[in-house]
């Protein structure tokens, strides 16, 4: 390693890990004014990152509170893992750390839906299979219409509960099991689904055509009901066609 990549990798050991890391000799100077200067810029990337943290999870803010918040944030950005990380990737991960910390029942399935909603938002722009779309094929070509989750559909499985802490979720009822989470335009859309649902938009994403998807729905919800769950998924916006 070179002189200059070395020095850059100390430098940027002190930035993550802190001023416990600041070599001797690393600055020319007063050691204390550098230090100093360190202290002052380590707490100001730890203060976006907290920032960054809270912006990105509201609710889950709102839910648990400020200060419990705080505490859980400060204890998560430091994991070693975490320090590498840009400023928009820093939730990455948060819902498992509050669900291993069992600090609040319902936190955890809150932040896996607010994680799954900016990942839905920052998905790659694609166009929506639209009902109208299936109008011009006949039966058999239909069912054989290849298709495929949209890339900014997502399916977060939640406690009923969770449900209730999100006002604008679609459809929430005592049934609840997961959230549908999708973008098929520029608006993040957000969706309860049932158990049953929930079964069928899982095994969507492994479906690779329409009948693959009707025979998916048949089998989870019955006949009656299949159809009627299949469009329900396209009016979402889950599913786009392959190049689409």
């Amino acid at each position: 390693m070179s002189d200059l990549a070395d020095d850059q990798a100390r430098f940027v050991a002190v930035l993550q890990q802190g001023p416990e890391s600041f070599p001797s000799g690393m600055f020319a100077g007063d050691p204390d004014r550098a230090l100093l200067g360190l202290k002052a810029h380590a707490n100001t990337i730890s203060h976006a990152r907290l920032v960054a943290l809270e912006q990105t999870y509201p609710r889950t803010l709102a839910h648990v509170g400020a200060e419990a918040f705080n505490a859980l944030s400060r204890d998560f950005i430091d994991l070693p893992a975490v320090r590498r990380r840009k400023l928009m990737g820093i939730g990455e991960g948060f819902a498992d750390y509050l669900e291993a910390s069992a600090a609040n029942p319902l936190a955890s399935g809150l932040a896996k839906v607010e994680w799954a909603w900016l990942q839905s938002y920052h998905a790659a722009d694609v166009a929506a299979l639209q009902l109208a779309d299936l109008a011009q094929y006949d039966e058999a070509r239909l069912l054989g219409m290849p298709v495929m989750p949209h890339p900014a559909t997502r399916v977060v499985e939640i406690a009923s509960a969770v449900a209730g802490l999100i006002p604008d979720l679609a459809a929430r009822s005592d049934d609840t099991a997961a959230v549908l989470v999708t973008r098929p335009e520029e608006t993040v859309r957000l969706l309860a689904l049932g158990t049953a649902q929930t079964t069928l938009a899982i095994r969507a994403k492994n479906c690779a055509n329409m009948g693959n998807l009707l025979q998916a729905a048949i089998e989870t919800l019955g006949e009656a009901e299949a159809l009627p769950a299949v469009f329900a998924l396209i009016e979402a916006g889950a599913l786009t066609r392959p190049g689409g």
